[in-house]
């Protein structure tokens, strides 16, 4: 028997890869997806959580960066509403920083221009009025407090949703699928895969090496692949906070001592504060990035020297969890790691009738514009493919705006609370209209397996989200793993045991 054949090949279920296959897949291509762990989970998993324009990019006069992931920024509040959200934030300016408040305001007025269009309220100045209304913002030396808006999401769910709406459009998506070969072959490549053990062989003309911090590793498998581009990995970690009392609804963004910028953003409906990002080197496999003891007590001393807590400064005692990501960059010999360009970079080779190609860098909030670029360079390699589709379409979950979420959520069956319906409502956005329509069908799928975690969310995330652990569906699927208890973590796990 002829082994399967694909249009294209993607190794990677990041942001970048899903967002590859989508494209692909509405463009008429036979794709397949191939991502070796759980979807978002190593670097698209392990964000700073923001769909933004990066205003710190201004400094470094990377105008078409911001102006392009401004863009997107409008796109994604419009195709995927359940899952992006506005945010405000406010920027205090202290007489001891480098930065002078005119320069900042400018680049404020900047991201304002560069913005126009997209329905978020401009930036500003609070009144002192407003400054005094601010809970453990340090006033010492205080000039003003600035204010912007930009986006919030949960970077797992979205690139879920985007494998999802390929998957919809045609595209073989699957977790836990490793490529282990890459041969070429006169018409493209012979791919071997390695499904939980299962070993098979599928072709397709062109590959496309969308791995992120694994691009090196994965062009090895292969004897014709893109010429290497040097890589500068870099590691992010954050840490998270329970929110203290009173609650702050407002994110900051903060200058370190050496002007970094350091991010403070309510998390999970404001039951904690999410604290990063550092920029560190990273050497090793990538999947075992952690946050270390150095970064942890960076991100706490930068969140201390801007709030002052009742019962005094935040201590590795108080953080409750953290994350880390490595970031896959081309090398521009930036002699500091903040200022190493996020503009992502391609490179690709023919191979017979086929070819490769390789992302390099990207941002969360420009993969779909970056899938678009990546589709036209496979047409310079010879895929006869149809024109852009994806502008304004929503994705998976995204056809209903928040304001429609939240009526059905107060609307569903009293079987759920209406906590557990309002989650729903922002986490499977119209999708919750499945898990509603399983209720009234199985009314037996109500039962909890541990607060707020009904048999009928469980059943949906392994039959229809592809989660295999408890892990793929407590951090990934959910951000449960921080709202239960041990017990409820136990619970859930115990779950997938006999699942």
């Amino acid at each position: 028997m002829a082994n399967p054949s694909f249009d294209v090949l993607v190794v990677g279920g990041g942001i970048h890869g899903a967002a590859v296959a989508r494209d692909a897949a509405g463009r008429g291509l036979k794709v397949m997806l191939a991502e070796k762990g759980d979807y978002a989970s190593a670097t698209s998993g392990a964000s700073s959580k923001l769909i933004h324009g990066g205003l710190r990019y201004l400094e470094q006069l990377e105008l078409g960066l911001v102006r392009s992931s401004l863009v997107e920024r409008g796109q994604l509040l419009k195709t995927a509403p359940h899952l992006v959200e506005p945010i405000r934030f406010l920027l205090p300016l202290y007489r001891r920083q480098k930065r002078s408040g005119l320069m900042v305001q400018a680049g404020l007025k900047l991201y304002d221009l560069l913005s126009l269009g997209h329905g978020l309220p401009v930036s500003g100045r609070l009144t002192p009025e407003e400054i005094t209304q601010l809970p453990r913002l340090r006033r010492e030396d205080l000039a003003s407090v600035l204010h912007y808006h930009d986006c919030q999401t949960d970077d797992a769910r979205l690139t879920l949703a985007v494998a999802l709406d390929a998957r919809g459009r045609g595209a073989d998506i699957k977790n836990r699928r490793a490529v282990t070969a890459i041969e070429p072959l006169d018409h493209g490549y012979g791919i071997e895969l390695d499904e939980w053990g299962a070993k098979r062989r599928v072709e397709a003309r062109y590959v496309v090496n969308a791995s992120g911090p694994w691009v090196a590793s994965v062009d090895a498998l292969s004897s014709v692949h893109p010429p290497s581009r040097p890589l500068r990995l870099l590691r992010g970690s954050h840490i998270v906070l329970p929110m203290p009392e009173p609650a702050e609804p407002s994110a900051y963004t903060l200058q370190d001592a050496e002007d970094r910028v350091i991010f403070v953003v309510p998390w999970l409906g404001g039951r904690f504060l999410m604290v990063g990002t550092t920029e560190m080197p990273h050497e090793g496999d990538p999947g075992t990035a952690v946050c270390s003891a150095e970064e942890e007590a960076y991100l706490l001393d930068a969140y201390n020297r801007y709030f002052a807590g009742a019962n005094g400064p935040a201590t590795a005692a108080d953080v409750v969890f953290t994350w880390s990501g490595v970031r896959a960059l081309e090398d521009d010999h930036a002699a500091k790691p903040a200022r190493v360009s996020r503009s992502p970079t391609l490179a690709r080779i023919a191979n017979g009738a086929g070819g490769m190609l390789t992302l390099y860098g990207g941002k969360l909030t420009t993969h779909r514009a970056l899938a678009e670029e990546v589709l036209e360079e496979l047409r310079a390699l010879g895929a006869g493919v149809g024109g852009p589709w994806t502008k304004d379409v929503p994705l998976y979950g995204g056809t209903l705006s928040r304001q429609e979420l939240l009526a059905r959520a107060d609307s569903g069956p009293a079987m759920a609370s209406r906590e557990v319906r309002r989650r729903w409502a922002f986490t499977y956005g119209d999708q919750i209209e499945a898990l509603y329509g399983r209720l009234v069908r199985d009314p037996t799928l109500a039962e909890e397996v541990a607060p707020g975690v009904m048999l009928v969310e469980l059943a949906h995330a392994v039959e229809v989200e592809d989660a295999i652990t408890a892990e793929d569906f407590l951090l990934r699927r959910t951000k449960l793993h921080l709202m239960l208890d041990q017990s409820g973590r136990d619970a859930v796990e115990a779950w997938f045991g006999r699942a």
